[in-house]
């Protein structure tokens, strides 16, 4: 995983995306990869994401 630091940022961003948009989880991975310049895996941010919920 990235560093905690960045997932700080990317938290709000992917709670947004997921749960506000209900955008899929392939969308939001490129989307945050390409914004963040991040390489995050589709696991890596749904571990995120469960981390919040």
């Amino acid at each position: 995983m990235t560093t905690t630091i960045l997932d700080e940022y990317i938290r709000p961003t992917l709670l947004r995306y997921i749960d506000r948009y209900h955008w899929n989880w392939s969308i939001t991975v490129r989307i945050i990869n390409l914004y963040y310049g991040t390489a995050y895996t589709k696991r890596e941010l749904q571990a995120l994401y469960r981390l919040n919920k």
